[in-house]
């Protein structure tokens, strides 16, 4: 399609490219004191035209014509650490608290202290915290947002996390769950340890 769009003599509209540098985002995360607590943004997917496409153009069979709003991940820093030595880092233990909700209704989905029914939930033993190794989850154990927007946390600190679906549960959602198809999340996620240390 691109290929089409550049050498389309008739169209006049331009064709604008953009290049984003991940090196910036991740350097913000890793320093959220610096943006003075506020908020860090990266656009992950654009708007626009997602239809599973032939080369001539035509919607390829057994596929619908789909379209995507902006898809970005934002975090910002809700509770500063105390103090900071180790930040997250990709293939560290991490031992977090976490709330879960549906940002356009506000309805909790998940969280770490969440029971169902009075009990908790199967596999959790009535932990109020749970472990993963950031950058090597398992696909669909945890959404794939958190390993780019915990990175570079602090034990102590907790931040927000706006999850779009593309690194949500995407157009399926999960209904068991209360996710809508599409969803966009917020998590509100605080590191407890780094590879078993509680210590800043």
């Amino acid at each position: 399609m691109v290929y089409k769009a550049v050498n389309d003599e008739t169209n006049d509209d331009p064709v604008v490219f953009r290049f984003r540098d991940p090196v910036v985002f991740k350097k913000s995360l890793n320093d959220m004191e610096g943006t003075g607590g506020g908020e860090v943004t990266t656009q992950v997917a654009p708007a626009g035209d997602t239809t599973q496409r032939t080369k001539g153009g035509s919607v390829r069979r057994g596929y619908k014509e789909t379209e995507q709003v902006d898809q970005q991940l934002s975090v910002s820093q809700l509770i500063p650490p105390k103090m900071c030595n180790r930040k997250a880092q990709v293939d560290d233990l991490l031992e977090i608290s976490y709330l879960g909700t549906v940002l356009d209704t506000g309805d909790v989905f998940d969280g770490s202290a969440i029971k169902i029914n009075g009990k908790g939930i199967p596999g959790r033993a009535d932990d109020v915290s749970i472990f993963f190794v950031l950058g090597k989850q398992p696909f669909g154990q945890f959404p794939p947002g958190w390993d780019v927007g915990l990175e570079g946390m602090c034990v102590g600190e907790r931040r927000r996390l706006i999850v779009p679906p593309v690194l949500a549960y995407g157009e399926v959602g999960l209904p068991r769950r209360g996710i809508p198809p599409n969803a966009t999340l917020q998590y509100d996620v605080t590191v407890v340890s780094i590879n078993g240390l509680s210590t800043p």
